[in-house]
């Protein structure tokens, strides 16, 4: 069976009246509405053929119809137009990007509260992280004869930083050799690059006290492991409550539990496309059985040529596609400028404040946080 352009035009009629009204949909409310100037009983039997073709289903005997996945797909791919913002919406948007903090975590939080306050749907977020965690730096500070605190930047400038009680004491001499081999021989590695062979070549080179030298090669694992993790979070989860789809408080929770999963939101972020394009999932499209019959729209934007993050939403099917990936697109874009231009330069001071209090010697002065 064709899908002709009339076939076309009452699904796309469909679609938008079931994502306006959440109600499934009869030939008679589309005669009424569309310009095609056919009768309630053609367009009928053009829904009826609609839903043999997988595009419709029909929720209950004599009831209308609503869109399948297959329907929501071929409308998202092929009918929906695109949805030009107005200036105040445009405006909300802006001001939402525009944080007046300087820590790069909070304004990520601080916009996708802002976001979902938007579009009123739930939103995934994914703070920027290296590609890879490149390690730049490793400093190793005594903080007294058997403390010592180990920093590692990557190469955003990215802090971690781990205290390390000892049981034997350490030297001033020992320290600074320990901050030279390692920085030569690890600096410059990403996680997966840090093998046996790198650490062989630091204990050779250092020699004694493997007690120190295995604390401090674990700790830099952990810290670089760190840097690499992508940190997921989710803001306005219980937005949901405005949409009728999530009346059903079995299925509200299912919805809680799931997003609460880091597991589940880690598969969700590992659909994005490699080439940095919008990912948009719908029902059976999303890999977390608990999500399916919703949908999800995923953005990437970017603070730097390697340091990335995500930022998109989840809710009904039926949500408006146009005018949520016409935000999502704006905002992406917005919050990749205004951090690329706060956080996008090769060397902040922060770390190298960081770095420089270390030389003074002085654990207390650390706290690893950026200014």
């Amino acid at each position: 069976m064709a899908l002709d352009d009339r076939k076309k035009t009452i699904l796309q009629a469909v679609v938008e009246d079931y994502i306006n009204t959440a109600e499934p949909v009869g030939s008679r409310s589309i005669s009424k509405k569309s310009d095609l100037n056919l009768s309630a009983a053609t367009i009928r039997n053009e829904m009826g053929d609609l839903e043999e073709m997988g595009l419709l289903v029909q929720p209950h005997t004599s009831a209308g119809r609503v869109p399948s996945t297959r329907g929501y797909r071929l409308y998202v791919d092929n009918l929906m137009q695109k949805y030009e913002m107005t200036a105040s919406e445009i405006e909300k948007l802006h001001n939402a990007v525009i944080q007046k903090t300087k820590e790069l975590d909070k304004i990520v939080h601080a916009v996708a509260a802002a976001f979902s306050n938007v579009t009123g749907l739930p939103v995934i977020g994914v703070l920027p992280a290296a590609e890879t965690g490149l390690v730049n730096n490793i400093k190793v500070v005594a903080v007294d004869q058997y403390t010592v605190m180990v920093i590692i930047s990557d190469r955003s400038g990215i802090i971690q930083n781990k205290l390390l009680r000892l049981k034997e004491e350490i030297t001033e001499e020992f320290v600074e050799k320990l901050n030279k081999v390692l920085n030569e021989n690890l600096a410059g590695l990403t996680l997966s690059e840090i093998n046996l062979k790198n650490v062989m070549k630091v204990h050779g080179a250092v020699g004694g006290n493997i007690e120190i030298l295995t604390s401090v090669l674990e700790l830099v694992h952990d810290a670089v492991s760190e840097i690499d993790k992508k940190q997921i979070f989710v803001e306005g989860l219980s937005s949901i409550f405005a949409f009728p789809e999530y009346n059903d408080i079995e299925k509200v929770k299912k919805i809680f539990s799931a997003m609460e999963n880091k597991e589940n939101l880690t598969q969700l972020i590992s659909e994005m496309p490699a080439n940095g394009d919008m990912k948009i999932m719908i029902g059976d499209e999303i890999p977390v059985e608990e999500l399916k019959s919703n949908s999800v729209i995923l953005a990437p934007y970017k603070v730097s040529e390697n340091i990335w993050g995500v930022i998109g939403v989840v809710g009904p099917a039926r949500m408006d596609y146009s005018k949520v990936i016409s935000a999502l697109e704006y905002f992406a874009k917005q919050l990749s400028d205004v951090l690329g231009d706060k956080f996008g330069g090769a060397n902040r001071k922060s770390v190298h404040g960081l770095l420089e209090a270390a030389d003074t010697k002085n654990g207390d002065d650390i706290n690893g946080e950026e200014g």
